[in-house]
């Protein structure tokens, strides 16, 4: 996120770690990120110097009362479902939801939103509206400490606006970080004042807010909330009942789930479209995948290169099946391909998990986020890193030119399996693993729109 002449130009080769961020595609590169979306580009040359950053409230000295609750309910102005101190207490230890709202005579100034079990806490700045207007969003790391993860804030229009209104964050500024922790980068995205979308980096020195909120710090106790938010006077904690609250009116982001992908990789399993259309899965067998290996390689075909990475989950050496299969409505010629599936056994499949590769972490990722690759093409591949240089872009390309569900091409020790999608952008893969933890499968998710909505019939 950082106005250097030279961080500010956006890369112009693209690597092999991506990231879906809410419709955006984000391409993670050495240096930075590199976004490709349709945001409206700035008409001239950016303001980098003027960032529509929020206001950083200053710390203070003054009693804070405190409310533990179920969240902030910024039209009442007020906390929705209290909770005594003791049931907070409860809610932390056990990884579940929690807020606390912070006010300083009398009013409202800071709410936190607290879920260990999806590794969250977000600090919330609230303005005189009673609107929420700037996040600071962390994530709980394996060490147990603090990491900032990023900032968001709204510049709302008027006093009678509501509370994040349109379709984002005015700005954000994401903090990269390596497995380590260690800071890389900030990634910035602020709305200009023409309308258009500004994308660029910082170094973590060069912070475009007026103060740094802190980025590395000890897990707060359940009363140490105020501390974080600067409020360092005197607390009271205001009585309330001693239940947990059925509902809470936020939810921790996680990243993509898998979505009925068992159902998805299912001969004959069939699907109710959310417009009512019958849906069912065919199965296409595909043949046989050599990994010699035994590193799985998932990219466009026309980026293969030395640098693919495989993904980190491996297997023994060998000849895995691999099939195709396509959801269709009613009629084949409506088919679409909506995932690929290397088997690794045939054991009973009990759970899924995102793949990753070497340097991926999952605490990188934002709500609805996953790691993949850039796919061009519209078409995804399969092959052992082995092989990754093995075929020339003239083979490659001869065989992705025909309308088959998959193509082959083979060498003397590796196979090269194509599969056609239906856009370009990016795609997760699903690990599938057994009831002991062994990796059962590998599942390329398409991501095909029809299944985005169906439920299972």
């Amino acid at each position: 996120m950082n106005p250097s002449a030279q961080g500010d130009e956006t890369a112009t080769r693209l690597r092999r770690r991506t990231v879906l961020l809410g419709g955006a595609l984000v391409v993670v590169t050495a240096g930075g990120f590199l976004a490709l979306s349709n945001v409206r580009r700035p008409r001239g040359t950016p303001d980098l110097a003027n960032l529509p950053v929020a206001d950083v409230p200053d710390p203070t000295d003054e009693p804070v009362e405190v409310v533990y609750c179920a969240g902030w309910d910024s039209a009442a102005r007020a906390p929705v479902s209290p909770m005594a101190e003791s049931v907070a207490r409860a809610q932390d230890a056990a990884g579940g939801q929690y807020a606390v709202v912070l006010l300083v005579g009398g009013v409202a100034r800071a709410v936190v939103e607290v879920c260990w079990a999806d590794h969250h806490a977000e600090l919330w700045h609230v303005d005189d509206a009673g609107r929420r207007y700037r996040g600071v969003a962390y994530r709980r790391w394996p060490d147990g400490r603090l990491r900032l993860f990023e900032v968001r804030s709204w510049n709302y229009a008027g006093p009678d606006t509501a509370e994040f209104d349109g379709d984002g964050p005015t700005f954000r500024a994401r903090v990269r970080r390596d497995p380590t922790a260690a800071i890389g980068s900030i990634g910035i995205t602020a709305v200009q004042s023409d309308g258009s979308t500004l994308q660029t980096k910082r170094d973590w020195p060069n912070w475009p807010e007026r103060a740094q909120p802190p980025e590395d710090v000890a897990t707060p106790a359940v009363d140490g909330w105020p501390a974080l938010a600067g409020m360092t006077g005197p607390a009271t904690v205001r009585s309330a009942p001693a239940t947990v609250p059925t509902d809470f009116p936020w939810r921790p982001p996680r990243p993509l789930r898998p979505r009925h992908i068992a159902e998805t990789v299912t001969e004959g399993a069939r699907f109710r479209a959310s417009d009512g259309r019958a849906l069912t899965i065919q199965r296409i067998p595909a043949g046989t995948i050599r990994l010699p290996s035994g590193k799985l390689v998932v990219a466009d075909p026309g980026w293969l290169d030395a640098d693919s990475t495989p993904l980190a989950a491996t297997v023994p050496p060998g000849e895995y099946r691999v099939d195709v299969f396509q959801v269709t409505a009613n009629e084949p010629r409506t088919a679409m391909t909506a995932a690929c599936r290397v088997t690794i056994t045939d054991e009973p499949i009990t759970s899924w998990h995102l793949a990753l590769r070497d340097g991926d972490h999952e605490l990188a990722l934002g709500d609805g986020e996953f790691f993949g690759n850039p796919i061009d093409s519209a078409t995804l591949c399969l092959v052992d890193h082995t092989g990754a240089t093995a075929y020339q872009e003239a083979e490659i390309e001869a065989v992705m030119s025909n309308a088959d569900t998959y193509r082959t091409l083979s060498s003397t020790t590796t196979d090269l399996i194509i599969v056609p999608g239906w856009s370009d952008g990016a795609n997760p893969v699903w690990l599938g693993r057994t009831a002991d933890g062994a990796l059962g499968c590998y599942v390329l998710d398409f991501l095909t729109p029809d299944l985005a909505t169906a439920e299972p019939d």
